[in-house]
Order: structure tokens, then C-alpha cells, then sequence
């Protein structure tokens, strides 16, 4: 017993010298994966890893602030896979196109606070970082390069990437957006995911073979 009040108060001094602000992240995260975001504040958190009521303060200043790192972490994680899926060169560029639409759906409707928090400035305040804005240029720029190397495969009709990732974009944040608020059913789009894409390729020019 006395060996376990030891351990837990040198895990508090831990948190105190370094760690916590680590800690605040990766619980955060947990929370998110759990799809417990409207329970995540600076005091929750303090009280789940169990450390003094302030000591979270000491390392954000409020919950938006945190919620702003990990929505530039999230982001980060989100382009290093989808980047993974546009270096696939075994497959064509069209395919990969696919992949990664079907990769954004399922990370969108299984991921839904992460997805939230990733995709609504409201949820975080007046904390918008330069690293969040960098994080998510870098994370539209993978789907533009992937379209211009369709543009250039003369795969696609020619026209203004950004135009035409937006175009993209915006059809599928708007699907995955309707069955997270649950106005859609997630299987009407689950069972039709492939339809949708074709739609969005024919939108671009794109006629299979």
C-alpha cells in the first residue's frame, strides 16, 4: 500500500517535471477515439490522469489550445497515410484516387469527434495556430498532387487543380458530414461508397475504360 502512494506520487511529480503535457495529448486522443469529446476539459482531463486541479494550466492555457495541438497532430497522422497512398506507384493515379477517397470516408465515419474537431473551427475557439494552418495546406496539397499526376496521365480533364480538389472535397466532407450528424444512414453510402466516386470522377472528366 505504501509502495503504491509512492508510485503515484512519484507519478505526479513526473507529470509536474515534463511529462504531463504529454500525457494531456495522448489522454486527449484516447477520449477522441472514444468518441467523448463534449467530455474533454482541461479539469476532466487533470482528474483522469490524477494530478492537481491547476497543473493542466501549466501547460495550456485552455481547452482550446489543446484541442488545437491535437488537431494539428491529427492532421499530420491523417497526411502521412494518405501520402503513403499516393506514392503507391504500382497502381495507376486513378486508383490511387480511389483509395484514398475510400480511405477518407471510413477515417471520417469511424473516427467521427476526430473528424469534428478536424473539420470545425467553432469546436476550437480562437486558437488556430500557424502549425494547424501548415498541417492542413499539407493535407489538401497531397489530394492536388495526386489529381495533377491524373491531369498528367491525361486521365482527367485539364483545369484548375485547386478547383477541382475542392470540387472533390467538398462532396465527400458533405456526405461524410450528413452521416456523422446522422441525417444519412451510414450504410446508404457505405454500400454505395464506389458509386459516389465514379460520380465525382465522371464530374472531372474522368471515362472508363
Amino acid at each position: 500500500m505504501v509502495e503504491n502512494e509512492s508510485s503515484e506520487k512519484k507519478q505526479k511529480e513526473n507529470y509536474h517535471h515534463g511529462n504531463l503535457r504529454t500525457a494531456l495529448l495522448l489522454e486527449t486522443e484516447r477520449m477522441l477515439t472514444a468518441n467523448e469529446l463534449d467530455q474533454i476539459t482541461l479539469i476532466e482531463l487533470g482528474k483522469r490522469l490524477g494530478v492537481a486541479r491547476t497543473a493542466p494550466y501549466r501547460h495550456f492555457a485552455s481547452k482550446s489550445e489543446l484541442l488545437c495541438e491535437v488537431t494539428t497532430r491529427a492532421f499530420s497522422r491523417l497526411t502521412v497515410t494518405e501520402r503513403a497512398i499516393r506514392l503507391e506507384t504500382d497502381l495507376n493515379p486513378i486508383k490511387r484516387l480511389r483509395k484514398l477517397a475510400r480511405h477518407y470516408f471510413h477515417f471520417a465515419v469511424n473516427n467521427r469527434d476526430y473528424y469534428r474537431l478536424m473539420y470545425r473551427e467553432n469546436l476550437l475557439g480562437d486558437n488556430t495556430s500557424a502549425e494547424l494552418t501548415a498541417a492542413r495546406g499539407e493535407n489538401f496539397a497531397e489530394f492536388v498532387w495526386l489529381l495533377e499526376e491524373c491531369q498528367q496521365a491525361e486521365l482527367i480533364k485539364i483545369a484548375d487543380l485547386e478547383n477541382q480538389a475542392l470540387f472533390c472535397w467538398a462532396t465527400f466532407h458533405g456526405i461524410c458530414s450528413f452521416i456523422i450528424d446522422q441525417h444519412l444512414p451510414e450504410d446508404m453510402f457505405a454500400d454505395t461508397l464506389d458509386w459516389h466516386i465514379d460520380a465525382v470522377l465522371r464530374g472531372l472528366g474522368f471515362q472508363s475504360q
